[in-house]
């Protein structure tokens, strides 16, 4: 979702879509990728207290002490928040990983993908 999709609440209006297509959250398995990580996410102060509003949690402070966002903590919350209870947060923060892509670290544009699919009862 990134810092400006966890604050419109783009995951649970995802998990919202899927339930009213009817899924279960608590059969709902959610997985996140690599992502800046709250000690790296420096922000300014009212970016931080905008986010932490949408999403209490979220907010937090980095390494450095200065203002940041935690989205994977965000996003942690927003889907216990919807009931899903099958939550793994990717270990890899992309501005600490040389092997994933960082605009905050290199200064260029890159891509990342991710992807969604129903598996069939079992």
């Amino acid at each position: 979702a990134g810092r400006p999709g966890l604050a419109l609440g783009v995951v649970p209006a995802t998990v919202e879509a899927m339930v009213a297509l009817g899924a279960e959250p608590e059969r709902i398995t959610a997985r996140t990728g690599p992502a800046v990580c709250g000690a790296c996410y420096e922000v300014p102060p009212a970016m931080r207290d905008e986010v932490e509003a949408a999403v209490p949690g979220s907010g937090c402070f980095t390494r450095q002490g200065t203002p940041g966002v935690d989205i994977g903590e965000g996003v942690r919350r927003q889907l216990a928040a919807a009931g899903v209870t099958d939550v793994l947060l990717s270990p890899v923060c992309t501005l600490e990983s040389a092997d994933h892509f960082s605009y905050r670290r290199d200064h260029t544009t890159g891509r990342q993908a991710s992807y969604v699919w129903v598996s069939p009862d079992e």
